[in-house]
């Protein structure tokens, strides 16, 4: 018994050793590891956004130097001035992931919002610069310029791509 009980803690040890070996090979993340999963990260949502557009032949987006998908709606073109940081603006929003799952939408009342100074998704902003009150426009949001790495903590999940439908209201 005494020398299963021996045996049993020999186990254990060599577990434990090898456990705390391979935690400490892993906590030498370095600054060339995270400029290469970035870089993953970013092929991975270029590749799913490609897939989708592939999927949705209906969508005829244009592309920011950032990034961001947008496509204005034919049959709304909106009038007066473009956007810009500092103005407040009225929003409806529908936001979903690229998957279908919805996740926030402007139900009975708009979003109100200052341009640049606002928790909103920075692409969302980007876009709405680009927008004439009246006009919705279809935008597709990568993760780092949404809600990066760890999504909203409620509802986003971490990683997620966002499809938009925004409709400017008013500056």
């Amino acid at each position: 018994m005494i020398r299963y009980i021996f045996i049993l803690l020999i186990i254990i040890t060599s577990c434990v050793t090898e456990t705390k070996k391979n935690v400490t090979e892993n906590k030498d993340w370095s600054v060339e590891h995270s400029i290469d999963f970035n870089k993953e990260l970013h092929q991975r949502e270029e590749l799913a956004i490609k897939i989708y557009l592939e999927h949705h032949k209906d969508l005829k987006m244009l592309e920011t130097g950032s990034g961001i998908r947008y496509q204005f709606a034919e049959n709304r073109p909106g009038q007066g001035p473009k956007a810009h940081l500092g103005d407040q603006v009225t929003v409806n929003l529908s936001i979903d992931l690229l998957d279908g799952t919805s996740c926030y939408k402007s139900d009975t009342i708009p979003d109100q919002f200052v341009l640049g100074r606002s928790d909103h998704e920075s692409g969302l902003q980007e876009v709405i610069q680009l927008m004439r009150p009246g006009q919705k426009t279809k935008v597709i949001i990568p993760s780092y310029l949404a809600h990066g790495l760890l999504g909203d903590s409620e509802i986003i999940p971490p990683q997620s791509i966002l499809l938009i439908d925004v409709e400017l209201i008013s500056i």
